[in-house]
């Protein structure tokens, strides 16, 4: 079990204690290999790094979507079917851990316990519900893009159908966390990114958290 402490960062299993915002790579490195059954280094495959980016907000945008590759924060770890890897902040934070990214790739078997491949905040399991499910206890959640929707309130009876804001997704400003994707075969969520306090080194392009205000576009440079 992975158990998010927004602010701080997260509980690791196996006695691998925290994995705090502000840690070196090193240490970063240290604690997440101590608590994964297997860890391994990633490689660039096309992603760009800081310096390739024509303009900071198109960095910015792609540090958002987990695109941004940097060289020495390229550790994943496998838990079950749950993929982690890590990133440090933007200019002037790139040796500090800032974000930790979670991705749901296959169902994970049925463990329980401090053994299973889950990532909990508050007591829930974020993978182990339905969308709809995770947005009724997260607290004031709101659509990644401000066009979308508004989310339903979850004190309101009856059903609300799919979940509004699933096909975008969603931030909660007060966890620092981010929700998107769609878990395989689930109606739950595919992806959970953490974010430490903070303008996490990108201030000098705006101070969003969520989505690149300049209207960065983090596959410039990759795709066109």
């Amino acid at each position: 079990m992975l158990e998010l402490l927004p602010g701080t960062g997260v509980a690791l299993p196996g006695g691998a204690g925290v994995l705090r915002f502000g840690a070196g790579p090193d240490e970063a490195r240290a604690r997440l290999s101590a608590a994964a059954p297997e860890t391994y280094g990633g490689l660039q495959c096309g992603a760009l790094t800081l310096a390739d980016y024509s303009e900071p907000r198109h960095a910015h945008a792609a540090w958002l979507d987990g695109l941004l590759f940097q060289p020495e924060w390229n550790t994943v770890a496998l838990f079950d079917g749950l993929r982690v890897t890590l990133a440090a902040g933007g200019p002037g934070a790139a040796d500090r851990l800032a974000r930790v990214e979670f991705r749901r790739m296959t169902a994970p078997r049925p463990v329980s316990g401090e053994r299973a491949a889950c990532v909990v905040w508050d007591g829930v399991d974020l993978f182990g519900h339905s969308a709809e499910e995770v947005l009724s206890v997260l607290p004031e959640a709101v659509p990644l893009l401000p066009e979308a929707a508004p989310l339903p309130d979850p004190a309101a009876s009856g059903p609300t159908g799919p979940a509004v804001g699933a096909d975008v997704g969603v931030a909660v400003p007060r966890l620092g966390l981010r929700l998107d994707e769609h878990a395989p075969g689930s109606p739950g969520w595919g992806r959970l990114t953490l974010t430490a306090d903070g303008s996490a080194g990108w201030s000098g392009c705006c101070p969003r958290r969520f989505r690149c205000e300049a209207g960065g576009d983090g596959l410039v440079g990759i795709l066109y």
